[in-house]
């Protein structure tokens, strides 16, 4: 059960936490105890420069496995390419022994 807790935010947070409220159909103190719950589940050490490394981490994993979709998508282009070849040759032999 939550508990009446008096707390000071800004006017432009106070703002967002509306818009949020809105865009999610749910309320201003639901969008706030959930923005509590996001903040309480880092760890207590967790800092700016951490985050930034984790952001930097994160981000070469998404070039590594866009790197890796890229080179499937050759692979299958490739693939797609001579079986194309292949079904050409085949009507050329069902042609001759026709």
């Amino acid at each position: 059960m939550a508990t009446p807790t008096t707390i000071y935010i800004g006017p432009k947070q106070r703002k967002a936490l509306f818009a949020r409220a809105r865009k999610r159909g749910t309320s201003f103190s639901d969008e706030l105890r959930s923005a509590v719950d996001l903040y309480l589940d880092l760890p207590a050490d967790f800092d700016e420069a951490s985050f930034g490394a984790f952001i930097e981490q994160a981000k070469a994993s998404m070039h590594r496995s866009v790197g890796k979709l890229d080179e499937a998508i050759d692979r299958l282009k490739q693939t797609a390419h001579k079986l194309d070849e292949l079904d050409v040759r085949l009507d050329e032999l069902d042609k001759r022994h026709l």
